[in-house]
């Protein structure tokens, strides 16, 4: 049996001056064999083969902390940080057991949860091997989507596209509250590294993002969602470096380094994406703007949007 000796719940810091979307991580395993190329797990310190950690005992001594020194009534908990939350069985039978003493301890302490599985896996089908239907406690499938070229470029080891937009559509009869993560958004391919060939480019990419989200919203059914989340490309200095000397295409031309320590691309080409992208749900789905968030982004970026700052627990208020 593989023991955590670190804390198995952290409260996610997104980053200086980075909007907080208060959520805490949990690490029931680590490391991911998925191997995509943009992935920071391949540059921290990190198993070089996923772990799972059953110590679970050490996890409900945490639980137990976290709920009896907070006043908040909801927590939003990630399991899918430090690996994709369904990467295998194991991974999922501890899903089920961290869920099921969640639901205990939450009943105790009279607190209600949101606990997101994000995953870039086709195992979905695995999910219905258990009841997720827990008192105080609710299940969010996401998966990161990607049109399918850069799924091919950047993500090799993944579902494809249309498993993934199948999945969604599966998870709505499993644990009902679906949400949508556009994340991260790549440019690519790059059509030249001049003023128009960048602008093609940024077009392309809004293009193919469109017809991302009109695949999906085919198949769900927009009361399932409890939120869509939209961050592009970001890369530590280390990635950064190391990418560039690889001549990864990951490394656009337009990316400078935000007060983070992050490499982003410019922001009149972030908010360019953002708004495109936010107009063409509000086309589709008026009633979806309340619930679209942007991830690992400035208080600047969500007003160049016209977006209100609003975090996960917010999001998950009226959720039934």
């Amino acid at each position: 049996m593989s023991i955590r000796k670190t804390e198995f719940i952290s409260k996610y810091y997104y980053g200086k001056e980075v909007v907080d979307l208060d959520e805490f991580i949990v690490s029931l395993a680590d490391s991911c064999n998925l191997n995509c190329e943009y992935c920071y797990l391949k540059f921290s310190k990190t198993p070089k083969k996923p772990v799972v950690y059953e110590n679970i005992e050490e996890f409900i001594k945490e639980i137990d902390e976290l709920f009896k020194n907070s006043e908040e009534k909801i927590f939003y908990f990630h399991f899918g940080e430090t690996t994709d939350s369904l990467l295998s069985k194991k991974h999922i039978q501890l899903l089920y057991k961290f869920c099921e003493v969640i639901s205990e301890r939450s009943k105790v302490y009279s607190k209600s949860c949101f606990i997101e599985v994000r995953t870039k896996t086709f195992n979905i089908s695995q999910l219905t091997k258990y009841n997720f239907n827990f008192d105080n406690l609710k299940l969010i499938y996401t998966t990161s989507l990607s049109p399918q070229n850069i799924i091919d470029a950047f993500e090799k080891k993944t579902s494809t596209l249309e498993e993934r937009i199948s999945s969604l559509k599966q998870a709505q009869s499993i644990t009902k509250l679906i949400g949508i993560r556009l994340e991260p958004i790549i440019i690519y391919p790059l059509v030249n590294i001049d003023y128009e060939g960048i602008k093609k480019s940024v077009l392309n990419t809004i293009k193919e993002y469109n017809e991302v989200l009109k695949k999906v919203f085919d198949v769900v059914d927009p009361k399932n969602l409890h939120s869509i989340s939209l961050s592009t490309l970001r890369l530590t200095k280390k990635q950064f470096k190391v990418l560039k000397e690889k001549k990864s295409k990951l490394c656009f031309p337009e990316m400078t380094l935000c007060i983070d320590g992050k490499f982003r691309y410019s922001r009149p080409i972030r908010t360019t994406i953002y708004k495109e992208l936010i107009n063409f749900i509000k086309y589709h789905h008026t009633n979806l703007l309340e619930k679209i968030i942007l991830s690992f982004e400035f208080k600047y970026i969500w007003q160049d949007c016209g977006l209100q700052i609003k975090t996960l627990p917010n999001l998950s208020i009226n959720v039934e």
